[in-house]
């Protein structure tokens, strides 16, 4: 006869199912970082015994888990891909040029500039509060982005995706959205897509 599981065991078996229900969230949440109200999670915490402020610290958790895996660095250089697109939006043109190809991850850099006859007082507060621009391509791929650089007129950012991007990249489009931080949480409203 085959003895009860253990109180231990139990809880391992629950730990695993927390896991796995972790996982289809992230699935079913691929670009978009959507989380329960406050009105919701005060009801949750109600009904199942917890605190509103702990069930709200776990979603923000869950929110930022891209953070907290291991970052990928490109190694083994193998070619670069002609991409050549550009989108004008406003005063700014956003520019990819191409994708560089490594072993185990792809690079895309997006360069920004602009005609900036006078340096205003406006322009100048509005340059201080810089916004961050996310890389989305589809949900098979993670996009980092790895830092931004520029001079006057001009401003490139670089992400590093993976797995790999493929060598025929036809039919993939970069939506870059802006966001007023690096969350992803908050969109100004600025999306710039190239399509491949």
């Amino acid at each position: 006869m085959n003895e009860m599981p253990s109180i231990h065991q139990k809880r391992l078996a629950i730990d695993e199912q927390i896991c796995a229900l972790l996982c289809q969230r992230k699935e079913l949440s691929a670009h978009t970082k959507d989380s329960p109200t406050d009105k919701m999670m005060k009801e949750w915490a109600q009904k199942y015994g917890f605190d509103d402020t702990f069930l709200a610290m776990i979603f923000s958790v869950i929110k930022s888990e891209k953070y907290y895996q291991s970052r990928v660095e490109p190694v083994g250089f193998r070619q670069y891909i002609p991409v050549l697109q550009s989108q004008e939006v406003g005063d700014r043109i956003y520019t990819v040029s191409y994708v560089r190809q490594y072993e185990n991850a792809s690079v895309v850099q997006l360069l920004i500039d602009w005609d900036d006859e006078e340096d205003s007082y406006q322009d100048i507060r509005q340059r201080l509060n810089r916004h961050y621009l996310g890389l989305f391509i589809d949900q098979h791929y993670e996009c980092h982005h790895t830092g931004a650089s520029g001079s006057d007129q001009h401003e490139s950012n670089r992400y590093v995706v993976t797995p790999p991007l493929p060598d025929d990249i036809q039919g993939l489009s970069f939506i870059f959205t802006e966001y007023k931080d690096m969350f992803e949480e908050k969109p100004t409203g600025l999306t710039v897509t190239m399509h491949c």
